[in-house]
């Protein structure tokens, strides 16, 4: 090789680490930070996580080759949210995914600069996070599972499933679930239009939980509000009412109760995967309505029924978008 083109070949080759710094600069890794509310090792969870993270590789943002996701999991305990929120935001990640109240809180707390986009939030007008649905105006915005009128039609199924019903439990934990009388106060109307009594049952444990069940009477129905605590714990849950025979109508997807009427929360996952694209992007939360849920779900467990001498109505049955037999 001739000495000329040797030094422009050394020369060439120099510029190649130049050339893929700045194509490196040019997409730059982005950082997501997640703080899920409910358990890691829940079924469930997974589902919803891996729904999120699929829409978010079909925008173009896959783990590890555009963008990196540390998740951690508050498994329904508000003193956990509030201290991985402190550790997700010392990670300085460009915009954070929440899911549930707690943790939207816990975050709240922590910055008000870093994007969040909330998941399964109930009444973040009245929580403080957005200002309002359609112009959020903060550095929060997101997608809320259910409006507080779906406290009364909680109340209305279990009436209608088991019309001997005469005190009804409305079963919630304080610490997570700030947002109480947003679903109470549907709740009460119902249950005095219906001649129930209703009841506010608060539960902070597993022994909360069950002495909230030991101490029903013949007659008393329950309804589970949509709370992580309680999300965490629906298991042990349809356990105790299997053993106290009593009636659960639940505002938990999916939790296996009596009856369950609920969004559908892993289609809330997905949506959500197109503001945090939208925010990656260039958006401002500020600027990205708060979206209301368009599917719900109403399962029935037969099974269920049937131990407690149940009969479910026909005309029930038939607007169940799922019977467990």
């Amino acid at each position: 090789m001739k000495r000329r083109e040797f030094i422009v070949g050394l020369a060439g080759a120099a510029t190649w680490p130049l050339v893929a710094r700045a194509q490196q600069a040019a997409k730059r890794m982005r950082r997501i930070g997640a703080l899920i509310g409910f358990a890691e090792d829940d079924p469930a969870t997974q589902r919803r996580v891996a729904a999120f993270l699929k829409v978010l590789a079909d925008l173009g943002w896959t783990p590890d080759r555009d963008v990196t996701i540390d998740f951690r999991y508050g498994a329904g305990d508000a003193d956990r949210n509030r201290a991985f929120a402190k550790e997700l935001v010392g990670l300085n990640p460009d915009v954070i995914l929440t899911s549930s109240t707690s943790a939207t809180a816990a975050m709240q707390r922590e910055t008000s600069t870093i994007p969040v986009v909330f998941v399964t939030v109930s009444d973040p007008v009245g929580s403080g996070f957005v200002a309002s649905l359609p112009r959020p105006g903060g550095n929060i915005t997101g997608f809320i599972n259910v409006e507080g009128s779906i406290g009364g039609k909680w109340l209305e199924l279990l009436k209608e499933v088991a019309p001997r019903t005469k005190r009804a439990g409305l079963m919630f934990n304080p610490a997570i679930a700030t947002y109480f009388d947003y679903y109470w106060k549907p709740f009460e109307a119902a249950a005095s239009a219906a001649g129930v009594t209703p009841i506010p049952l608060p539960v902070g444990n597993v022994a909360d939980i069950e002495q909230g069940f030991a101490t029903r009477d013949r007659g008393d129905g329950l309804v589970l509000m949509s709370d992580a605590f309680l999300t965490v714990n629906r298991v042990l849950i349809n356990e105790k009412a299997l053993q106290f025979r009593v009636p659960v109508v639940s505002g938990i997807s999916q939790s296996g109760s009596l009856i369950s009427y609920a969004p559908d929360i892993e289609d809330l996952f997905r949506r959500s995967a197109s503001y945090v694209d939208k925010i990656l992007r260039g958006a401002s939360p500020a600027d990205l309505p708060v979206q209301l849920p368009t599917k719900f779900q109403l399962i029935i467990n037969l099974n269920t029924a049937k131990a407690l001498d149940l009969t479910v109505p026909p005309t029930l049955l038939a607007s169940a978008d799922e019977v467990i037999e």
